[in-house]
Parts: structure tokens; sequence; C-alpha cells
């Protein structure tokens, strides 16, 4: 495991999802009459748990639920191992000594160790789950919810405590 290999998975999974964004859609939400947002959720947690877990973990190993996670195997927010537990998170650092811009709340700020929510766009002031995914939705120390420039961060594994 190194945390080279876990921020270069996340910035691939986000080139993923730019890619195939437009062919998945019309698969999963867009139905008449309907939005399946949890078919939506679902196929991006089966595809991080394929791509990004798979990659940067060993065996047994699993990493926390991507955004809301999938519905898919109630109660657990896990596709392929529903009944694992997560033992490693995934944990944003800014880059630079600098600090970064949060394009949520319009500020520009300091931070070190926020939590990964998910990769997102945004639009008209807010973020969204479609392309382009170029930004990181964290929660920082304070667990407020900022929005960062994907070129602004760097992703780190950290192991968690046992539940």
């Amino acid at each position: 495991m190194s945390n080279l290999k876990i921020d270069q998975a996340v910035r691939l999974f986000a080139e993923f999802m730019n890619s195939s964004w437009t062919t998945v859609i019309p698969l999963l939400v867009e139905r008449p009459y309907t939005t399946d947002e949890d078919a939506l959720n679902d196929w991006i947690e089966a595809n991080w748990e394929l791509l990004v877990e798979r990659k940067v973990l060993q065996i047994d190993e699993y990493l926390e639920p991507y955004g809301e996670g999938a519905d898919f195997n109630a109660p657990s927010s896990r596709i392929t191992a529903p009944d694992a537990l997560s033992t490693f998170g995934v944990e944003v650092n800014q880059a630079t000594k600098e600090g970064v811009y949060d394009c949520l709340n319009d500020e520009h700020f300091q931070f070190e160790g926020a939590t990964f929510m998910e990769l997102v766009g945004f639009k008209k002031g807010f973020y969204t789950k479609e392309p382009i995914f170029k930004y990181v939705l964290i929660k920082d120390s304070t667990k407020t919810e900022r929005v960062v420039s994907i070129d602004d961060v760097r992703f780190q594994l950290y192991k968690m405590d046992k539940q």
C-alpha cells in the first residue's frame, strides 16, 4: 500500500466517471416517470470497490463506502462484500502550504486531514453528482462541507480503528 497509489486511483476514478457518465446515465436513471438515484449510487459504489479499493488494498481490506454508498445490499452500503467492515478511509490534504479555495462557501482556507466524501461537479454555486468531476466534496475538522478543486489536494489512506 502507498499513498501515491490512492492519489492516482482517485484521479483515475474521476476520469472514469467523466468518460462513462453519458453512456451509463440513460441505463440507470433516465426511466419514464422516475429517477432511480439508488441505481446510480449502486453503480458508483460497485465501481469504487472494483476499480479503487481492489487497486490500493489487499484482500480482506475494505475502503469506506463512496458517497452515499449502495442501497443494493441493505443494510450494508457495499456491493462486493456486503458484510465487510471498512478497514481504511480516504483523507484529503491540501497540496501546498498556501491553502485552497472552497467554491461552495466562497472562501480560501487551510486544512489538514479532511474527510473525503465524493467527487463532484459544480454548477450555479452548488455541487452536483454529474460531470465534470473535477471537484472534491470534503468535510473539514469542524464537519463543514467544502468543495475544492481536485488539482489542489492530495488523497491519502488512513487505517480505521476496529469497529
